[in-house]
Parts: C-alpha cells; sequence; structure tokens
C-alpha cells in the first residue's frame, strides 16, 4: 500500500524537521538540474514550516498539483520502504524501480506494454533460470555453450515461453515481433551482469600465496632509460651579415638514466632532434659515467641548489650499469649500445614489452616531474593534448619564442639536480642522492676500478675491415669505412703481409681514424677524401648526407657546405633551424662551443675559427681549402 506525503509526516513527525534530512550537495547534482533541484529544496522548507501549499504554489509560479507531486515524491513511499527524502528532489532522478501493476495485455484487452517484459520475467515459472542456463555457459565458455547473438537468444525465449504452455494471446504475442527489442536489451544488460560476476570469481579464485621472495635493493642495481620529447618551443639566434635573426626550432628530445632502487637521476642529455639516434643514447651513457661539473649559468636567475649534483659527482662512486631496463627502440638494440652496456660494462640489457610504459614508471615520474615544474610552465608548450588550454596562442605561434636553447639546457640540469635532494617517504625520508652515497659507502654494490672504467669510450668503436689496393690502377691503398674510401702513409707499411687491418674511430669525428694491424701496431691516422674534410662531422651525419646525395639534392664535390647551405635557405622552418643548431653544435664540437652555449649561431666568427670561410655559399662547393 502506498503512503502519501501527508500520512508519512503524521506516521513520522521527525521529518517536519527539514535539518533533519539528508544533505546532498549541490555539486553532487548534475549542473542541468541544480537549478531545478535547489527550488524543489526551498518549495519542501517551506511546506514542512507550516506555509500555505497554494502561497508557495503562486510564489514559485507552479500549480499545487505539481507542489503536491514533490511532496509525495520525497515523503511517499511504500509501506515497507522509507523515503527517499532529499534524494527525490533531484530531477530526473529514480527512486523507485518501475514495476506493471496492470495485467498483461491480450489480444482482446489492449493495456499498453510498458514493464510488460518485467512483469513477463517474474511471472512466468522457469523462463528467468531458463535463459541464465543458456547465457550462463557461453560466458563460462563451456565447449557444449551455444554461440549467442541476439536472434538465436530471441529463439531460445519463444522455446521457454513453449515449455510454460504460455497462453498465445497473451504478451508478448501481442506485439509484431514478439518482443524482440526488449529481448535483445535483457540479452546485452545480462551479459554484462554475469561477465562482471566472472571476473569477480576469477580473481578471488586464482589468489595465489606470495612465494618467499628476498629482493636486494642497492644502488647500481638497476637502471631505467628512456627518451621524452619536450613539448615547448625554443629558439636560436642566428647571425647573418651582422643582423641577428631570432629562429623558432622544433620538438627537441631529453634523454634520462635512473637508478632504479635510489630513483636517483644519473644524468641526461638534450638531443636536438625529437627522433633521437644510438650517438644520442651513447652520450647519455658518457654523461653519466662522466664525472659531472656544474654548468656556468648565463641565465637570470638561475642556480644551483645547495648540495644538487648528479652520482658521478660524487667520491669514490663510479658509475657503472648492471640491468639496464629500456623499450623497444630501434637505438636501444643498437649494437653500438649493447656492445657498451653488456661487453664492456658486464651488464645486462632488459627490452621490456612493447606499449607497457608502466613497466619503467620511474623514469615516466621523473619526465612528469619535468613537465609540472619546467615544460608545461612556459607559454610556447604544446599542452598535454591538442585542445589543452595551456597551448600557445596562435598569434604567438607565429612568433620565436623567447626561451632559448641555451636556457633549456640550463633549467634540465637545475630541476634533475635538484630531484636528487629531494627527501621521499619510500626511501625511510632521505633524498636519492644521499641513499646512493650511503649504498657505494656501507654495502656491497657494482664496483669497477679506474683501469677498467677509463676503457669506458661509448663513442669509441673498434672494427676489422679489408686493406685494398689496385696496383694497376697507380692509386695509394685504401680502406672502406663509412661510404668513402680512406687512405694514409701507414698503409704502405702494410699492405704487402697483411690483408685485414684495425680501425679505431670516434662516431662524432670521422674525418679521421686510426689504423692498426691485427697485432697491435700502429699505422697512423687513415684521411677521409678532401670532400669530407671541411667541416668535423659524425657518423650519422655522413649517412643521412650520402643519403641526399644519391637523390642529388647535395653537391657531390663538398656535401657538408651544401647541406648547410640547404638548411639556410629553409631556416624559417623549425625543423631545419633545429637542423641547422644540431649540424652547428656538431661541425664546432658541443663541448667547446661557447657561442651555441649562449644560443647563438654567428656563422662568420664560428666558421672561420675553423679555418673555413666567412660566409656559407653554394661556391663553397667548388672551394677546395
Amino acid at each position: 500500500m502506498r503512503i502519501s506525503w501527508r500520512q508519512q509526516l503524521l506516521l513520522n513527525p521527525h521529518l517536519c524537521d527539514f535539518d533533519q534530512w539528508p544533505l546532498i550537495a549541490l555539486d553532487q547534482v548534475p549542473k542541468k538540474d541544480q537549478k531545478d533541484f535547489l527550488r524543489n529544496k526551498k518549495i519542501v522548507a517551506k511546506v514542512l514550516a507550516g506555509h500555505q501549499l497554494t502561497q508557495v504554489a503562486k510564489e514559485h509560479n507552479l500549480s499545487e498539483g505539481r507542489i503536491t507531486q514533490i511532496l509525495d515524491r520525497a515523503l511517499g513511499s511504500e509501506e515497507d520502504a522509507p523515503p527517499a527524502l532529499t534524494a527525490g528532489l533531484i530531477p530526473g532522478r529514480i527512486i523507485v524501480k518501475k514495476q506493471r501493476k496492470q495485467p498483461l495485455p491480450t489480444l482482446t484487452e489492449e493495456l499498453g506494454a510498458g514493464c510488460a517484459f518485467s512483469a513477463l520475467l517474474r511471472d512466468v515459472p522457469g523462463l528467468l533460470k531458463g535463459l541464465d542456463d543458456v547465457l550462463v555457459p557461453y560466458i563460462a565458455e563451456k565447449n557444449y555453450a551455444q554461440n549467442i547473438s541476439p536472434q538465436s537468444f530471441h529463439s531460445e525465449f519463444k522455446r521457454l515461453l513453449k515449455e510454460a504452455h504460455w497462453p498465445t494471446d497473451t504478451y508478448p504475442y501481442t506485439t509484431e515481433n514478439t518482443a524482440y527489442e526488449s529481448v535483445r536489451r535483457y540479452l546485452h544488460e545480462r551479459m554484462k551482469i554475469l561477465v562482471k560476476e566472472k571476473d569477480q570469481t576469477k580473481r578471488n579464485q586464482t589468489s595465489r600465496v606470495p612465494r618467499p621472495f628476498k629482493k636486494t635493493f642497492r644502488a647500481k642495481r638497476a637502471v631505467q632509460i628512456d627518451e621524452h620529447k619536450l613539448d615547448l618551443g625554443s629558439r636560436i639566434n642566428l647571425v647573418l651579415n651582422d643582423e641577428l635573426i631570432p629562429l623558432r626550432i622544433g620538438m627537441i628530445s631529453v634523454l634520462v638514466a635512473m637508478d632504479v632502487d635510489t630513483t636517483a637521476t644519473l644524468g641526461f642529455w638534450l638531443a636536438q632532434t625529437n627522433a633521437p639516434n644510438q650517438q644520442d643514447l651513447l652520450a647519455l651513457i658518457e654523461n653519466c659515467i662522466t664525472p659531472w661539473t656544474p654548468m656556468t649559468l648565463q641565465t637570470p636567475g638561475f642556480s644551483y641548489e645547495p648540495g644538487a649534483c648528479f652520482p658521478s659527482a660524487l667520491p669514490d662512486t663510479p658509475i657503472s650499469f648492471g640491468m639496464t631496463h629500456m623499450d623497444n627502440a630501434w637505438i636501444h638494440s643498437a649494437l653500438s649500445v649493447t656492445h657498451i652496456l653488456c661487453n664492456k660494462m658486464g651488464g645486462t640489457v632488459a627490452l621490456g614489452l612493447p606499449a607497457n610504459p608502466k613497466i619503467r614508471h620511474l623514469i615516466e615520474s621523473v619526465f612528469n616531474f619535468i613537465n609540472k615544474n619546467f615544460s608545461h610552465r612556459l607559454p610556447s608548450t604544446t599542452g598535454s593534448y591538442p585542445t589543452d588550454p595551456k597551448r600557445e596562442s596562435r598569434i604567438n605561434r607565429k612568433k620565436p619564442p623567447i626561451i632559448t636553447f641555451r636556457t633549456v639546457l640550463e633549467a634540465l640540469s637545475i630541476i634533475l639536480t635538484s630531484y636528487n635532494i629531494i627527501t621521499r617517504a619510500q626511501l625511510g625520508h632521505a633524498s636519492p642522492l644521499s641513499l646512493f652515497q650511503h649504498h657505494c659507502t656501507n654495502h656491497y654494490v657494482r664496483y669497477s676500478p679506474s683501469i677498467i672504467t677509463n676503457q669506458w669510450q661509448p663513442f669509441i668503436n673498434e672494427k676489422i675491415v679489408a686493406l685494398c689496393w689496385y696496383r694497376h690502377e697507380n692509386r695509394a691503398p685504401f680502406v672502406n669505412f663509412a661510404g668513402t674510401r680512406y687512405s694514409g702513409p701507414g698503409l704502405w707499411d702494410a699492405v704487402e703481409n697483411q690483408k685485414l687491418i684495425r680501425i679505431r674511430f670516434d662516431r662524432r669525428r670521422i674525418r679521421t681514424i686510426d689504423a692498426y694491424t691485427l697485432d697491435g701496431v700502429s699505422l697512423g691516422k687513415l684521411y677521409a677524401p678532401a670532400s669530407w674534410q671541411r667541416f668535423e662531422h659524425s657518423r650519422a651525419t655522413r649517412k643521412l648526407l650520402l643519403k641526399l646525395t644519391r637523390k642529388d639534392r647535395l653537391s657531390r664535390q663538398d656535401p657538408l657546405s651544401d647541406y648547410l647551405h640547404l638548411l639556410l635557405e629553409n631556416k624559417d622552418n623549425p625543423k631545419d633551424a633545429l637542423s641547422l643548431l644540431r649540424i652547428f653544435t656538431e661541425f664546432t664540437d658541443y663541448q667547446d662551443s661557447v657561442l651555441i652555449m649562449d644560443g647563438v649561431l654567428n656563422e662568420q666568427q664560428s666558421i672561420s675559427n675553423h679555418s673555413a670561410t666567412a660566409r656559407w655559399n653554394r661556391k663553397m662547393a667548388n672551394h677546395r681549402e
């Protein structure tokens, strides 16, 4: 029996005090319903306070019947159910599940089909259990279960009705498709419930007893390495013909190495590209194992925090890599990378499963730290997604940003060193740097003497090549390396009795290489052809220029100068400006170039300092020093 709102107040006088009703905050109600919800609360509060229904209806421009409906929705209920109270004042909120009270429609009496299917499941004996007997084996993937589709499930529904001897003049036989749409909706809703119950049961049944596992937490046990694209624009200042030209450069990448057990950052490398190669990864490894020295900060307001540094700056703590965790990028599986990590350092490379960044969650937290404290705070950021309100405005996107490449480099150095001195609860309220030093001083950790660590030179590689000499051509002996022929006077001493020699080269500077016999006797330096002697360049750059040369985009006589000219012609393109920055730092030595550290490309001074012409133009391609 239904209890009206007036009877509810007589049976429960304490409900007359609206302050005793459950509190529902306004922000918990959908925004579109907040206005009506607040109005309903005012109506109920006034009626409970003794105001006349006529007066309340007039104040809110509603009918008395509508006021009664609101009160009955909040206070009315069945005899064995409590009233909805405040929840009943929220518009559209389902308070009581609808049930059919009228008889099901027949061919002679059309009473409507509202809630008729629910009543059918309730009234037909065995119908609900029979439908579940069809679905449960299918969800459990039994071998005797049939594949369920809406059509087959509807056929089972009609079969169960027939077995229950349901009258053929009663719903669902009064509908055109025998309640097909209701059966289809029930199928999808019931399958969601059964799948959820199956997953919950599986989790409860497969709870495994943890085996005793003793894990040693020590510094230098494991390292995580990953790359992150910095979504901020920066600029370089190009000086051409005594004119300072600010240029926007494209997205750059930062490579970071992190010790797993102490969460200390071992070092970083800022790659001047959005697609780092193996040379950038080798630069990161070299930065980690080389004793760190603070940068000379030139940006106003920048300073290192007291005690902030990388672990390589600590005394008597040589850095070495044990287990190196990386993703499946191509640069991580390069032979030059695995050679330094496995063959020289005696470690292990663990390439994780594709598309599983959570396995290396520690290094991802460092990138999040960089975004929050630096890149996303700048107006030139691209944000986290295309519609991020933090994104740079369209007007500013056409202008070079204020921040320079030098500032980005200094900011990363300050942020990552300060990350090492932040105390953390999971480390026993110790900082990563202090914990790293404590492990190296008081525990057994990976240790390598200086006589071994001095041989860890990531960019230095050796290779055995064939010694070629064509006597009938009256040419000097040579070796093939990096797509060109290298020759030198020392090869004449080995050409008679040596077919193979060993070459030693620096991947960053391949204008000259060192040659040795297989017995270790030095054969002196070998030189690349004159077309590759104008500027110092890396093996990766040589590979790129040879590719462009084959496509006839560069001159074969002097591809280095022609590539510089090509980049200068397209300097307004952010990607080409970034390539110009990378090539310039490579030609002028990244570590020794003071001009690039100031964020300025001064072609008159820098080129003349390296014994080249003072202007870049196409005539350089035909010019020989």
